[in-house]
């Protein structure tokens, strides 16, 4: 009877442990289920909060390919969705220059493992880059070793290309305030512009206001080496963005589809050019030239982002022209005769002087010629004055086309000129007189006028060994002009 009652209450011990243990499990499996709720919550959180940040979030693993990318990191490369981005690698796929993904490594390591705003540029699924700035770090293993790297990306290649405008701006502007020549300025400008669109054909085409033509002082160009002056009324479209003062982009679609442009069709169809872009420099109101560039291989070369670009940039660049112009422009006032383009008379003086000293520095001779035109006079009597000046502009174009180029030509004044010849001696006076008699010669045959030009000439000669004051230097050449003179006149 009592293991009867021993056995009943070990039942009833037994099931009571049973209904606890029962009593446990589902507590267990409530809070399972709050913990599995919880998880699946967070990971909820973790997802929207993966997907909605601003920045791009990336995780790659030791090899450098991606695990994990959100879908604002896809947008930015490019991609419909993260999925076409699993499994690329960050130096073959997404990296611009993949030896880059290289250098980010190794400055990885410098850092311990952590950088921060570190800049890089990647590569959009188009082929077009991208700048970002990246803060990345390494995750390990549960064996504390390196299992990849994740960090996040911000696009900032628009604050790039803003910093990169501004250092061309300021490069163009220092240019146009330093002492270099309007050539060289026209030459950094190119060099400059290079770094923010391709430049491969350019040119800047100017206005001058007097003569009602556009001319072309810089041209690069790989299908045509130079442009001819043309009137503003030619039916091209660099006298069109002149006239109007607006941008023009043309490729050979648009030139068929729009009507504004059909009186252009022959002038573009003419040439192989695929797209062509021109941007009026233009100060207030005025404009002064355009900026052109063109493709003979690519239609999508240029686009309406690139006009905004080139409208901001060339108000800068016309400024920078402008003063230029105006700086050589004085300078010619000041340093060379109006008239012919000859240094005037107060350079030539200081000019001959230089060049004594030089000769004496470096032993070598120099040779002197004084020419005087001989019937300038009666030119200027019979036909004019203006008649008289289309002389001494053809003599001086018949010296600059006969001497070299270090030689150096100078009006005094009149009808009278100098012309200094460095490390020439005596000796090679006789051939430079034959060769100025023989191009004057065919100069008269050309001009067909009712008169001759004609000059006399006279040479002297500076030796460092026996040394002369510049006066006396020019006696002896105008001495020596007057024999040559009366000689003529004898004869």
């Amino acid at each position: 009877m009592r293991d009867v009652e021993k056995n009943k209450e070990q039942l009833i011990n037994e099931l009571a442990k049973l209904r606890q243990q029962v009593t446990e499990l589902k507590k267990f499996e409530i809070k399972q289920q709050e913990v599995e709720k919880n998880l699946r919550e967070t990971e909820e959180k973790y997802r929207t909060l993966l997907e909605n940040i601003p920045a791009a979030y990336y995780r790659t693993d030791r090899e450098g390919n991606m695990r994990l990318i959100n879908p604002p990191g896809a947008e930015l490369l490019g991609y419909n969705s993260p999925e076409e981005i699993i499994g690329k690698n960050l130096a073959k796929d997404l990296y611009y220059l993949p030896e880059d993904r290289k250098i980010f490594i190794e400055e990885l390591n410098k850092r311990k493992g952590k950088v921060e705003n570190y800049e890089a540029t990647l590569k959009r699924k188009d082929g077009t880059p991208v700048i970002v700035s990246t803060s990345s770090h390494y995750y390990y293993d549960k064996e504390g070793n390196i299992a990849g790297v994740e960090g996040i990306f911000v696009d900032i290649t628009e604050r790039k290309e803003a910093e990169k405008l501004q250092q061309v701006l300021y490069h163009i502007s220092r240019a146009a305030n330093s002492p270099i020549s309007l050539d060289q300025l026209y030459s950094t400008i190119h060099q400059e512009l290079s770094s923010i669109i391709d430049t491969t054909n350019f040119y800047i085409a100017l206005r001058e206001e007097k003569e009602g033509q556009i001319y072309f002082p810089y041209n690069v160009d790989s299908s045509k080496p130079f442009h001819l002056p043309r009137s503003i009324n030619h039916p091209s479209l660099i006298a069109e963005v002149v006239r109007t003062g607006k941008p023009l982009l043309v490729t050979r679609e648009i030139i068929q589809k729009e009507k504004t442009l059909e009186k252009f069709k022959a002038w573009f169809g003419n040439s192989c050019r695929q797209v062509w872009l021109g941007v009026p420099l233009k100060i207030e109101d005025k404009t002064m030239g355009t900026i052109v560039l063109q493709s003979y291989t690519n239609p999508d070369l240029y686009s309406e982002k690139d006009i905004q670009l080139l409208e901001f940039v060339s108000s800068q660049v016309a400024i920078a022209l402008e003063r230029k112009i105006r700086e050589e422009e004085l300078k010619k006032l000041a340093y060379y005769d109006v008239l012919t383009g000859a240094y005037n008379r107060g350079v030539s003086l200081e000019l001959l002087q230089r060049q004594m000293n030089l000769s004496k520095r470096n032993k070598s001779l120099l040779l002197l010629a004084y020419i005087d035109l001989d019937n300038l006079k009666d030119i200027n009597d019979k036909f004019g004055h203006k008649e008289g000046d289309q002389v001494l502009i053809q003599v001086v174009k018949l010296f600059k086309s006969t001497l070299r180029e270090v030689d150096i030509i100078c009006r005094l004044g009149g009808d009278e000129f100098l012309l200094i010849f460095p490390e020439t001696s005596p000796a090679e006076a006789p051939l430079i007189q034959e060769r100025l008699s023989n191009n004057l010669e065919k100069l008269n045959q050309e001009l067909v006028k009712p008169y001759s030009i004609d000059f006399s000439i006279g040479f002297s000669y500076y030796n460092p060994a026996h040394p002369l004051s510049l006066d006396k230097l020019i006696h002896l050449a105008d001495q020596s002009m007057y024999m040559h003179k009366e000689k003529k006149r004898k004869n």
